[in-house]
């Protein structure tokens, strides 16, 4: 599974440099709305409530302290391979609704939304915290936010998986051995 450090990587490939919030930022808005369109996490890391914002410590050190120099746009432990084309097309969709807003527009934005507030609990604003963000907070916010037709980036279509037939078959027995109960209960009504 990639990592946020490789997502950032895929945004400074396509947008040049942009500020460490900002980076920041667009790297949780896609791992939040892959949570919310499809169910599954981008990235195996785990964002914290930051008091600017959610942050991914990985990638904040890296940023930090691994490029060449302040503007370099190059994360020396990114693995742009490990981004597969389902992932960029998510990528793609948060950079083209999020891409133009400011730093500063990202952190109000994120801090008026649930999972950046619940997991900060009663902390004022200034309160430095490592608090983890849930991704099943994340993952409810945001796919109640699509449901509603809040304003927001347009879900990517994804690729569908062909299956062979014995494949398929196994899949569908298995669906049926997980429903049997309730398939029972519903054709005794």
């Amino acid at each position: 599974m990639a990592t946020a450090v490789d997502v950032a990587q895929v945004i400074y490939n396509k947008l040049g440099w942009v500020d460490a919030w900002k980076l920041e930022k667009l790297a949780y808005y896609c791992q939040a709305w892959s949570l919310g369109w499809y169910g599954r996490p981008l990235v195996s890391n785990e964002f914290q409530a930051w008091k600017d914002g959610p942050v991914e410590p990985d990638l904040y050190r890296e940023n930090k302290y691994q490029r060449s120099e302040k503007t370099s746009t190059v994360l020396p432990g990114a693995d742009v391979e490990a981004i597969g084309d389902e992932a960029e097309k998510i990528i793609d969709a948060v950079i083209a609704f999020y891409g133009d807003k400011t730093s500063n527009e990202l952190i109000e934005l994120t801090h008026s939304e649930r999972p950046w507030i619940v997991a900060r609990g009663q902390m004022g604003p200034e309160a430095n915290t490592n608090e983890p963000i849930s991704q099943l907070e994340m993952k409810k916010y945001y796919a109640l936010q699509e449901a509603r037709g809040a304003e927001g980036p347009t879900r990517p279509m994804l690729s569908v998986q062909h299956l062979s037939g014995s494949d398929l078959q196994q899949r569908l027995q298995a669906s049926v051995e997980r429903w049997k109960g309730a398939l029972e209960i519903l054709a005794t009504r």
